[in-house]
């Protein structure tokens, strides 16, 4: 009985439909940006490729190339709608270029345990969190090439946003608004994003002369649950802050919550600013103010440079411009009352 099955597409049927070489044809669908193709012959190899609904064949590709065509991303949580975008930017960018992204987060296990699951899958590269890669032996990662996210590192390349700015702007919006009563709520954590949002905002506070007392800054995981527990300890001061900048949009979600169950205005009573700009910011009632930073563009540029790597191309360890953040004014901020 004859196969029924269509006969898998070729290199040599593109090649014959493109008008090119076989040769001409592995060059340009290796995905190689120095191969030296011409911009016409390429594009004409692409359509062809298209047309014929050519598939490559990525285990035969990794065969030759000593390659697995998969990179594995790292990062601390992938239930925070900031991490996922992360990857997800990775991911888009690593797709294009036919590589697989492996992810994994860190709440249940530990970085050395993702590592070594990664290694046994034979994973290209890897695109790590900073914490996540300062807490691994020195020489755990020696064997592979790396991409270090939101945290300067002396050893591998990486990515950041500016999370300085971020603090300051938060800061100053609300010090423009009038609010002179001000709070803060995040984890300590010696995650770099959370330490520079700290410190920009309270750099702005100094240099506008307000001091922020100690039982207005509280210390919480950096999750919703989190921040609705540190907001409620924040109620029960003696004296009420008019302004409260959350470290990320998870926190500030939690702390609206219980502002908003206390029967306390916003932002009538309380102004509350965010950080990071996750798609639930604009659905939450009121919606959140917040200062948006390009999680996606970090994932992507992350997977860009470690790509670049694996092409064989020289990339430098010192730390490139951080990503320009934005502030995002939505209704949870208002001038504090009289």
């Amino acid at each position: 009985m004859p196969n029924s099955q269509p006969r898998p597409v070729t290199t040599h049927d593109v090649a014959r439909k493109a008008g090119v070489s076989q040769a001409t044809v592995s060059l340009v669908l290796s995905g190689n940006p120095r191969a030296r193709v011409a911009a016409a012959t390429r594009e004409r190899v692409m359509e062809a490729a298209e047309a014929l609904g050519y598939r490559p064949n990525i285990l035969a590709r990794g065969l030759v190339r000593g390659r697995s065509y998969a990179i594995g991303v790292v990062v601390p949580d992938l239930t925070n709608p900031f991490y996922l975008d992360v990857v997800t930017g990775a991911q888009r960018v690593a797709s294009e270029a036919g590589y697989a992204v492996l992810p994994g987060d860190t709440r249940e296990s530990t970085p050395i345990r993702h590592l070594e699951a990664l290694r046994a899958r034979q994973v290209d590269g890897v695109i790590i969190d900073g914490v996540g890669a300062a807490s691994l032996p020195h020489d755990a990662l020696s064997d592979l090439k790396v991409v270090v996210v939101d945290e300067p590192s002396e050893r591998w390349p990486g990515v950041a946003s500016d999370a300085l700015a971020a603090g300051r702007m938060a800061a100053e919006h609300l010090i423009s608004l009038g609010h002179r009563k001000l709070a803060f709520i995040g984890p300590a954590t010696d995650v770099h994003g959370f330490r520079m949002r700290e410190r920009g905002f309270f750099q702005a506070l100094r240099e506008a002369g307000i001091a922020l007392p100690h039982e207005w800054l509280r210390r919480t995981p950096p999750t919703v649950s989190g921040g609705q527990k540190a907001m409620k300890s924040l109620l029960a001061a003696r004296e009420r802050p008019t302004g409260v900048f959350c470290a990320n949009d998870l926190i500030a979600m939690g702390a609206l919550k219980a502002a908003l169950t206390a029967k306390v205005a916003v932002p009538g009573e309380m102004s509350i600013v965010g950080c990071d700009d996750v798609e639930m910011a604009s659905f939450v009632t009121p919606e959140l103010t917040t200062v948006a930073i390009p999680a996606r563009e970090l994932g992507a540029r992350a997977a860009r440079l470690l790509l670049r790597q694996l092409d064989g191309q020289e990339v430098s360890v010192k730390p490139t411009k951080p990503l320009p953040v934005k502030l995002v004014r939505r209704g949870t901020t208002a001038e504090p009352r009289e």
